[in-house]
């Protein structure tokens, strides 16, 4: 009498060891580069957030023909901005951004606009933003903004909006 073979179903607690730690090996040398990227790509969006509420700033100081001013809330950039127009002799919000976490923004203390679109300021204004924690292949971005009012995005590897 022939007896049926039944076949092996699953796997075996060696192959399922292995494979954990054929995956801990590999998230022990992706985390660091993972890290390196989550902290890049906060600093660039804090950049194109800054750049796009400024470039809005001056166009509406030109479409509104009115001063417009861009003030980072409670003095810090990182706790987010406003960008506010007077009417009627108070300041109204045309738009506001709210904190932005694991950056550090230092430069000026606000950006205001005439009603022409050039800066209000005698001199060109920048403002510094970097990783709140400092990291190998990180680029900080400098906002700068010309006395025309355009302005302009850079990275720098420096500790100074240039």
């Amino acid at each position: 009498m022939l007896r049926a073979v039944r076949q092996q179903q699953g796997f075996t607690l060696i192959e399922v060891l292995i494979v954990i730690v054929i995956m801990g090996v590999m998230l022990t040398i992706a985390v660091p580069s993972f890290r390196s990227f989550t902290a890049n790509q906060r600093v660039k969006t804090a950049s194109f957030e800054f750049y796009a509420a400024l470039s809005f700033a001056r166009s509406e100081a030109i479409k509104r023909r009115a001063a417009v001013t861009v003030t980072p809330v409670s003095g810090n950039w990182a706790n987010g901005w406003t960008v506010s127009v007077p009417i009627g002799g108070t300041p109204t919000t045309l738009r506001s951004q709210d904190s932005l976490s694991g950056v550090l923004m230092t430069g000026a203390s606000s950006v205001a606009y005439r009603q022409d679109g050039r800066l209000v300021s005698g001199s060109s204004i920048g403002v510094l933003i970097q990783p709140e924690t400092a990291g190998t292949g990180i680029s900080n971005r400098c906002i700068r903004v010309d006395l025309t009012g355009a302005p302009k995005s850079t990275t720098t590897s420096g500790s100074t909006c240039p």
